[in-house]
């Protein structure tokens, strides 16, 4: 009888198994068809870096469109950064040191956006992978595979699997750098983002 059960339970975890990965399959939508369906991108995660910066940050997010305005605040509560991100530019406000932050910039902070340009970064936040093997390809010719960027899938709090973290690593400067959404929720009314904007103002 306990065989019997042994074999059930086998097939059964591994339907289950079988029917995750369908679920993830059929999660996976383009941008183009969740913005068709949808108006506006908003949640929350954080983000985790070792190596030349060492330090948690957690981070709310509204995106719209093209433009995707995140604010990340310590582990204190106490907001640290603004940024925002269009097509062209990205521009990070320090809210500590009160500096501004634009473009080639950026990068020093974030250094995954030598990987993620603007339009990765918000397809990321609408929970759809970015197409970046090409570009990391090219960035380890010279190289022995230093640089990695992996994203992982699994399932929200709302029960929905979904594209939900990657790890960016560095092994030639000794960076690793995760980021972890824990929330997301897409939503058919607009977000006026553009007020964000003017939180970026000194």
């Amino acid at each position: 009888m306990l065989k019997y059960v042994g074999i059930f339970l086998l097939i059964l975890l591994g339907c289950a198994d079988k029917i995750d990965k369908f679920v993830i399959m059929n999660s996976k939508k383009t941008y183009s068809e969740l913005s068709d369906q949808y108006n506006s991108s908003i949640g929350s995660g954080y983000i985790d870096t070792e190596g030349i910066f060492n330090g948690k940050l957690s981070f709310s997010f509204q995106s719209q469109r093209d433009s995707t305005f995140f604010q990340f605040s310590d582990m204190l509560g106490r907001k640290t950064l603004l940024m925002w991100i269009s097509p062209k530019s990205i521009i990070i406000r320090d809210l500590f040191n009160n500096k501004y932050y634009k473009n080639g910039q950026v990068i020093n902070l974030f250094p995954f956006l030598e990987i993620l340009d603007t339009r990765d970064v918000t397809e990321f936040v609408w929970g759809v992978e970015p197409n970046v093997k090409q570009k990391i390809k090219r960035m380890n010719k010279n190289s022995d595979d230093d640089i990695s960027l992996d994203f992982s899938y699994k399932k929200l709090k709302n029960g929905e699997y979904s594209l939900t973290s990657f790890e960016y690593v560095d092994n030639n400067l000794k960076n690793t750098l995760n980021v972890d959404i824990k929330k997301r929720q897409r939503v058919t009314n607009f977000k006026n983002i553009r007020k964000f904007w003017r939180m970026l103002e000194y």
